[in-house]
């Protein structure tokens, strides 16, 4: 009798076992079945060129890749400023981050290069130079701090503006400009004789409009979204630097991604990329013209002279600059302004 009920026993006991081995399997399976999340967090409106980027990037990816990736976006800095972003990243808060170049100072000071005034002639000059080999190698240039470059997003040169005419480097006198956490941006402001304010870009237009900053530059896309133009009377074209993003991912989490899934978000990225960087073309004249109907403000566009007089003054910035970013990739930039 006794063995009788010792065999029933060991009997529930397996059928235990065995229902909670199943059990288990399902919650793995169910696990393996979640799609992979991706958020990606930037700090510009919806409206702007990065804004679309992000919100294509998240339509394509959901959409060839249903069931196995989930994106959330976080745009106008609702989660994260761009400085925020990269350590968030880093401690594995976000996958994807798109700060400006001005951000990854503190892991590449070979990323500097694009903030140097007057380097690159125009657009085309940077897309050059970053599809040649110094470009395609600064998308790497972090690696060692744990940040994998995907792509290079861009948004047009930038364009300043104070409610004063900027004309001549006298006329930046007594200003106080708002400027990205860049080196670069700091001895060229010095060298106009401006005092520099760093802040962030979600803070910018409450700056202009309490008057804790008296000037700004931008791209026109952020210029428009803005409303800086609600603040600010003249724009300067002086088409001195290049304002464009670094699409960012940590480095283990995109080496660790399944092989197949990798490589198709790489396809949409470059895809994305294409898109983003067209539209920036697009909305840079588009917006530029939508400020010019406001009313609100008078776009004014330096000539030869006054050009050549700003130049003097602050191509010697790169010299400064020119230990920490290298001067292979100076000379590189230098090569991308002459067409191929």
């Amino acid at each position: 009798m006794r063995t009788q009920w010792s065999l029933v026993r060991l009997s529930w006991r397996m059928r235990l076992t065995v229902l909670i081995g199943v059990l288990i399997l399902h919650a793995v399976n169910a696990h393996a079945a979640e799609p992979i999340l991706i958020r990606f967090s930037h700090v510009t409106s919806e409206a702007t060129p990065k804004g679309h980027g992000a919100l294509l990037f998240k339509k394509l990816a959901e959409e060839r890749l249903a069931g196995k990736v989930r994106v959330e976006i976080y745009p106008r800095a609702l989660k994260f400023n761009d400085v925020q972003a990269l350590l968030a990243l880093l401690f594995g808060d976000i996958e994807l981050a798109a700060p400006s170049f001005a951000k990854f100072r503190s892991f590449s000071r070979q990323i500097q290069v694009f903030d140097l005034p007057f380097l690159f002639s125009d657009v085309d000059a940077v897309n050059r130079f970053q599809r040649g080999e110094a470009g395609v190698k600064l998308l790497d240039s972090m690696l060692s701090h744990g940040i994998k470059g995907l792509a290079y997003w861009n948004n047009g040169m930038r364009v300043m503006s104070a409610n004063r005419p900027l004309r001549t480097p006298q006329d930046f006198k007594r200003l106080r400009f708002r400027i990205e956490p860049s080196a670069v941006m700091q001895a060229q402001y010095r060298a106009l004789g401006a005092a520099t304010v760093p802040m962030p870009f979600k803070q910018v237009r409450e700056g202009l409009k309490m008057g804790l900053v008296t000037g700004q530059e931008n791209a026109w896309s952020n210029i428009h979204s803005k409303g800086f133009h609600d603040f600010q009377t003249y724009f300067t074209e002086a088409r001195h630097s290049f304002l464009g993003y670094m699409l960012v991912t940590n480095a283990d989490f995109w080496t660790n991604l399944p092989a197949e899934i990798r490589g198709e978000l790489d396809k949409i990225i470059q895809e994305v990329t294409v898109e983003v960087n067209k539209n920036a073309r697009e909305k840079a004249k588009s917006d530029r013209q939508r400020v010019i109907d406001s009313k609100k403000a008078e776009v004014i566009t330096l000539t030869d002279p006054e050009l050549a007089e700003w130049r003097t003054l602050l191509t010697p910035i790169w010299k400064q600059f020119e230990a920490q970013i290298g001067i292979e990739i100076i000379e590189q930039a230098i090569q991308a302004n002459q067409p191929r």
